[in-house]
């Protein structure tokens, strides 16, 4: 007579258990290829768009800066004549004058200090990821620009580009717009004033942190020298402050 026996139940293969696991690990992979693919898509779709109605809002803003500075010539000219007519009308005039000044809309020379900000051209050790750390932003110009103000500045331009108070410096894809104009680097930052005080604010270690960080380690283009005869050109923009208290630096 024919005996039964019992047989174990069948355990599942080790092929198996590492086959479950690498099917997953592959399913990640291909949902942030896929993930990413889509973010680089979008990118070059929106980027380009915005790159071109930059540009085409800049040529717009060139003719008009062009018209705003000869209409500012024709304003000076009747000023200049009216103010030899009186005492009161010189008085006037020359109250004028000083605020243009002040304002930014005269030219200034002098000496003072000369500020290089530029993308790192070194090979680095640094991990792909911290690339962004040594290229320029828009907050390190901000941050440069803050920095000469508390030295004693005077007068600063950003590529030819008068700063005044309501400059504006954001990023627009991957330039960088000062007064609603485009920019690239290397950015070159004039600064006149006491050379001493500038130097003193940019060695300050409190000051720039960031920026002298990724200069030492990501390689970022940072340099501040002395600088003598330096040209600082007239806001040509539109001011659209209306009220305004001059201050001493």
């Amino acid at each position: 007579m024919a005996t039964l026996t019992a047989r174990a139940p069948r355990r599942i293969g080790a092929p198996i258990v590492l086959i479950l696991p690498a099917l997953l690990f592959g399913l990640l992979v291909s949902v942030q290829w896929r993930t990413q693919l889509e973010r680089s898509e979008l990118s070059v779709r929106y980027n380009a768009p915005l790159l071109d109605a930059a540009r085409s809002l800049q040529s717009e803003q060139e003719v008009l800066k062009k018209q705003l500075a000869d209409l500012r010539a024709q304003l000076d000219e009747i000023q200049r004549g009216a103010a030899s007519q009186s005492t009161a009308s010189r008085d006037l005039q020359a109250q004028i004058e000083d605020l243009r000044s002040a304002a930014g809309l005269t030219e200034r020379t002098g000496d003072g200090v000369q500020i290089v900000l530029d993308d790192a051209h070194t090979t680095v050790t640094a991990p792909a990821a911290n690339v962004d750390k040594s290229i320029c932003h828009s907050t390190d110009l901000t941050d440069i620009i803050n920095a000469a103000w508390r030295g004693g500045a005077q007068a600063i331009a950003v590529n030819g580009e008068r700063v005044v108070g309501s400059t504006s410096v954001y990023c627009v894809g991957s330039t960088i717009m000062v007064n609603g104009t485009l920019m690239s680097p290397a950015f070159t930052i004039s600064v006149i004033g006491p050379q001493n005080e500038l130097l003193g604010a940019y060695d300050d270690p409190n000051e720039l942190k960031d920026v002298k960080q990724r200069r030492d380690v990501y390689g970022l283009g940072f340099r501040v020298t002395r600088a003598s005869g330096l040209r600082v050109p007239a806001y040509a923009g539109a001011l659209n402050v209306k009220y305004a208290t001059p201050t001493e630096r």
